[in-house]
Formats: C-alpha cells, structure tokens, sequence
C-alpha cells in the first residue's frame, strides 16, 4: 500500500515547509501549494486523500476554498489551519464540512493525530467526484 497523498495550501513558506517535512518524515507523500487557486488546480492534477487548508491565503480565504472543494469533492477531507483560532472560525469550518481546524504552530503529534483521524473519513479509493469550477 501506498502513503497517502497530503496537500498543505497555505502562503506561508515556513509552515508549508514546517508541516511538509512533518507529514513526509511520518511517511507521507506531500504536495504544497502557497494561494487558493493554486491548491484547487494541484486537487484537479491529482486528487490527494487530505487537504490541509489555511483560512488565510492571498488570493482567497480559505473558507471559499473548501467551498469549492465541497462541490466538488464531497468526500475529499480537509483539515483547516490558522494562527488566529475562534469558536466561529471553528464553527464555520465544520459548518462547511472540514473535519476540524488545527492552531498554528501545530506540533507532530497533534498534526499525526488529527491527519490520521481525517484519513479514516476519506472518501472510497477511486471516487473523483466533479471538477472544480
């Protein structure tokens, strides 16, 4: 069996290569992308089995992003990030169908954790869902 494919989005180059090297030491495979639009268009080369997703990025907050990736594929989990956490944050996070929000800086073993129970929700290998508009 292969290791899962994880996509960090996130315009921070120091958490991309902070969480990168994390998830590769634990044996996955890791994509980064630094805006919103770049991680959609990473998801439509090829579909990860995790998104961890900022809420801030540049060209889009992250919310619209796991809009879109909700749309089009519902079973895709998404973990989201941020540096400022707030029940609504968290709240409206859930609300759009992420399987929780990490704080920055996140350590190793919360990081394992929170991406292996996100894993387990992943959606049937082969499923695609739809392309993202």
């Amino acid at each position: 069996m292969s290791a899962a494919t994880i996509l960090v989005i996130d315009d921070d180059k120091l958490t991309r290569w902070s969480v990168s090297t994390l998830l590769g030491r634990a044996g996955y495979g890791v994509r980064e992308s630094a805006t919103g639009k770049e991680g959609l268009a990473s998801i439509e080369e090829a579909i990860p089995q995790l998104v961890l997703l900022d809420i801030e990025l540049p060209d889009m907050d992250g919310f619209a992003v796991l809009a879109k990736i909700r749309e089009a594929r519902p079973g895709l989990p998404v973990l989201m990030m941020t540096a400022d956490p707030t029940a609504e944050s968290a709240r409206r996070a859930l609300a759009l169908g992420a399987q929780g929000q990490l704080h920055k800086p996140i350590d190793s073993v919360t990081l394992e954790a929170a991406v292996a129970q996100a894993l387990k929700s992943s959606a049937p290998p082969g499923y695609a869902g739809r392309e993202i508009a």
